[in-house]
């Protein structure tokens, strides 16, 4: 099964929020930026992921240590946005991000 996976990404937490190919909320996790735990998180995820996050300082190395554990790892540059803000709206704004732009 194809999971789709937005990282709200920040200096010392990350929110994971996941969702399949029809768009259903599967769930969301707060994990430490730090590549361990993001990739064990990662190993604990079953099926096809596709992963995607905003561009940024930790851009760069997130997707050198998570590229192995995905089928697909994108950045965006995402607009400014308007209105209520927080990392889980985000992090599923940006999970179906992915499945728009995943192939297939």
């Amino acid at each position: 099964m194809d999971k789709y996976i937005g990282l709200d990404v920040h200096a010392t937490s990350c929110t994971a929020a996941i969702v399949d190919a029809r768009g259903k909320h599967l769930g969301h996790h707060v994990l430490e930026t730090n590549g361990q735990v993001l990739v064990e998180f990662f190993k604990t995820l079953k099926g096809t992921l596709h992963v995607c996050m905003e561009e940024g300082t930790q851009a760069g190395w997130l997707v050198e240590i998570l590229s192995p554990h995905a089928e697909r790892v994108v950045t965006l540059r995402v607009p400014e946005s308007r209105g209520a803000k927080s990392d889980e709206r985000d992090a599923f704004g940006l999970s179906i991000s992915t499945g728009a732009i995943s192939p297939g």
